[in-house]
């Protein structure tokens, strides 16, 4: 596959998220990071297990989501602390969509 084949799914995988969705890209931003090992944010997609696939580390995911609560000034219940309480890169994303205050 060639660099522009690559870059035409990656754009049209972020299209499926709504690209200029700020819970998406500060998620798919910080998975890139908390993947191990760490991977381009265009290997992320909605799909991908966060603890199988990505290999999320559970402290590292409290960690990120305490830097979402400051980025977009909201609160999580305890419960949705937990990297358990996700299965999917698109779960996570949906769950934060809905908590953020807009």
């Amino acid at each position: 596959m060639t660099t522009n084949e690559v870059q035409d799914e990656a754009a049209a995988r972020m299209n499926g998220w709504q690209e200029a969705d700020r819970v998406a890209a500060w998620a798919v931003r910080k998975l890139a990071v908390l993947s191990i090992p760490p991977r381009p944010e265009e290997e992320i997609a909605p799909g991908q297990s966060l603890a199988e696939d990505l290999g999320v580390d559970s402290l590292a995911f409290i960690e990120a989501l305490v830097s979402f609560e400051e980025e977009f000034g909201v609160r999580l219940d305890e419960d949705q602390l937990l990297l358990s309480s996700y299965d999917t890169v698109q779960d996570l994303c949906d769950h934060l969509r809905a908590t953020r205050i807009r």
